[in-house]
């Protein structure tokens, strides 16, 4: 997080807030009526920085494992092509619907606070760093 931050997401910069609304933009960790997420895309495609539902808790626990906009992006992109039968603790499988609204899917700081270092330090793809933490949750997290 930057120091010159602005108004609407306090602890980011501009950039990085704008970065962080188009990523939670596509994957909302709320459920959103359509009309929401057209007027939240309208704002990010003339640069401003909307600040939806959980948007800013989201961004501020997720840079707090170290995650950027980027790699949030690139882990949810990766989640698509893992079946959510296959691991019970797919974040498919947590998927918040209300009527009429455009599915959410919460971000566990918990269970992903391993993927960044998969990814970055260790050299795991991140469909890979995905399963495993997957695999891991699947067992150590039996009830």
């Amino acid at each position: 997080m930057s120091l010159d931050t602005n108004e609407n997401w306090p602890g980011f910069s501009p950039e990085e807030s704008l970065q962080w609304a188009r990523a939670l933009l596509r994957h909302s960790p709320q459920a959103l009526p359509p009309s929401y997420k057209a007027l939240a895309h309208a704002d990010i495609s003339r640069g401003v920085p909307h600040a939806g539902p959980d948007w800013m808790r989201t961004a501020e626990a997720a840079s707090t494992i170290d995650f950027t906009p980027v790699l949030y992006h690139s882990l949810f992109k990766s989640l698509e092509s893992i079946d959510p039968d296959s691991f019970r603790w797919h974040p498919k499988n947590r998927e918040i619907t209300n009527r009429a609204c455009v599915p959410g899917i919460p971000f566990e700081t918990e269970l992903w606070k391993e993927w960044p270092q998969l990814v970055l330090k260790d050299d795991f793809s991140p469909g890979t760093a995905a399963e495993l933490v997957l695999t891991f949750a699947d067992v150590n997290y039996r009830s």
